[in-house]
């Protein structure tokens, strides 16, 4: 077994092992600094087009247009994102946190340009950079960590990422460059899960002078970061989009490009159309609607990698018939998802059994590794729905808009065995109230830009967890769920893992769909963009015109 010696974690050791491994696009300079150069095709990714030479100098200047495939964009308050997209693809660029991703997921430095971590995984230590700035001009000190750790944990603020800073028993500043942390009990994934630029976004350091002045709501909207890139508050509307500029303070040096205008395109196909026409220069998810024909656009470079990510559906445990387990697994065996993947991706996902995802190798086992209760059963499911007495029942599918197809396909799928299901399709803000006030029959929802399995379990199966909106609740699954937090042991969080999932989907927690892989499509002459498992560090970019 593979025991986690923690002082690894230090980030000297972590930094100099890590940065020979780094990948990253064609000329994309400043990060090479920082971290190596290769093309995008060494990253991780499988690229349809061939990049550069990365020895072509970067150029700079110009506005990356970047088509954002959400109906609408609820907070970019770090804090307060309960969206992996918008943590991973807009706040990793507005905001920089203490470590950073190389493209394999490895923990690199970011705004601490070192860390050491006890032997016993109790104390963290971080030494930040000198002269870091937030997008103010105030400068960014450990006291803004400590202000940060304070403001999420506060339970008036009620953040839904406070549950990775619980194990910490003692926060503290000994000096401007220093923050200190001790921990009750080790936590193996907080370094990834709750200090990392993007998902991490517990301690995503925050201006406290942003805040007194803004208010939370409005700091949401406009947000202060520290970031390579800052927000232009004139003008922005979160249901369709906002400018962000290049910060000639932020401590990698001024990204390549002007400015990123976001463009919210909620519709997949339209997306596309988007960026065949030259109306967007690159897409932060391309929909699986047009991945085929992208790839057959030559003046277009689609680059996929496999996803963090995993998509169920979720039946509200507090409106009868759906705390019956049986009435829940007859609609799990009643989901043909070859067919709907089939026909709401084209064939470009894959069938879900639970919740690990298949960028966690370390956890991970193919479909045909594992015995699932919840396996499609297209004989037997006419007979479960009736025993359990679902002849009459008229579910309502609350669905986020996007890709309309998932739920048209199990609108039918239903309709085969005898359940009556209406679709409700709302925009995100209300879907978003909706899901967070428990007020649905049934929701299509998962976890998405994950840097650990902890966030795609913990949030959803821990009995108070902050996702977990459909009432589950498996003592259990809670006590496993709290041992991959302290168990050091990789091997050993991999069974727990493995114990989970095949716990939650006898439980039918969720009747789990689909994984998609981490499609991202750009105009030929977009380069230098590094391929880092849905997350976009957008600094590297440049425009080659």
């Amino acid at each position: 077994m593979t025991q986690i010696d923690w002082s690894v974690l230090s980030g000297p050791r972590v930094s100099r092992r890590t940065m020979m491994q780094l990948a990253i696009a064609s000329g994309a300079t400043a990060f090479a600094n920082r971290f190596g150069s290769l093309d995008a095709s060494a990253a991780g990714g499988r690229s349809s087009q061939t990049q550069r030479s990365s020895h072509q100098e970067a150029k700079t200047g110009g506005t990356l247009r970047l088509g954002f495939g959400l109906s609408q964009i609820v907070t970019l308050d770090p804090a307060q994102v309960n969206l992996g997209i918008v943590a991973g693809e807009l706040v990793a660029n507005l905001f920089s946190s203490l470590v950073q991703f190389d493209t394999n997921l490895g923990l690199v430095a970011d705004l601490a340009e070192t860390w050491e971590v006890s032997p016993d995984g109790m104390q963290y230590t971080f030494k930040l950079r000198s002269g870091l700035t937030f997008h103010n001009g105030d400068p960014l000190t450990a006291n803004d960590l400590l202000y940060t750790y304070q403001r999420t944990t506060n339970p008036d603020f009620a953040s839904p990422h406070a549950n990775k800073l619980a194990l910490i028993s003692e926060a503290t500043a000994p000096d401007d460059l220093t923050f200190a942390i001790t921990m009750s009990a080790p936590y193996a994934p907080f370094l990834a899960t709750a200090c990392s630029r993007g998902p991490g976004r517990a301690l995503t350091p925050i201006s406290k002078r942003a805040i007194d002045e803004m208010g939370d709501e409005q700091f949401g909207i406009t947000p202060i970061g520290c970031g390579p890139f800052k927000i232009v508050p004139d003008g922005v509307d979160l249901a369709s989009g906002f400018k962000m500029v290049a910060f000639d303070g932020w401590y990698g040096g001024r990204p390549f490009v002007d400015e990123i205008q976001v463009q919210v395109i909620p519709e997949p196909s339209s997306m596309v159309s988007a960026l065949e026409a030259g109306d967007v220069d690159m897409l932060d998810i391309a929909p699986a609607i047009g991945i085929e024909q992208l790839r057959g656009n030559g003046d277009v470079t689609v680059v996929e990698t496999p996803g963090t990510n995993w998509v169920g559906l979720a039946m509200n445990f507090a409106r009868p018939p759906w705390d019956n387990v049986a009435a829940r697994m007859a609609i799990a065996k009643s989901v043909n998802r070859d067919d709907l993947i089939t026909k709401a991706f084209f064939g470009v996902a894959q069938p879900a059994i639970g919740a690990i995802a298949p960028a966690f190798g370390f956890a991970y086992l193919p479909p045909d590794q594992v015995e699932n209760p919840q396996a499609y059963d297209a004989d037997a499911a006419p007979g479960l729905v009736e025993a359990a007495g679902l002849k009459d029942a008229k579910p309502t599918l609350m669905f986020n808009q996007g890709n309309n197809r998932v739920a048209e396909v199990l609108q039918s799928q239903m309709r085969d065995v005898g359940i009556d299901m209406q679709i409700e399709l709302l925009q995100g803000a209300a879907w978003n109230e909706r899901w967070l006030a428990k007020d649905y029959d049934w929701i299509v929802n998962g976890s998405v830009v994950d840097a650990d399995p902890d966030d795609g379990h913990w949030n959803f199966f821990y009995s108070t967890g902050p996702w977990n909106t459909y009432s589950y609740n498996n003592p259990e699954v809670d006590s496993l769920l709290e041992q991959t937090r302290t168990t050091a042991v990789q091997e050993d969080r991999a069974t727990l893992f493995q114990q989970i999932q095949a716990t939650t989907s006898q439980d039918v927690a969720y009747a789990f769909l689909y994984h998609t892989p981490d499609f991202v499509a750009f105009a030929n002459y977009v380069k230098g963009y590094v391929t880092i498992p849905e997350m976009r560090y957008l600094e590297t970019v440049w425009l080659d015109q």
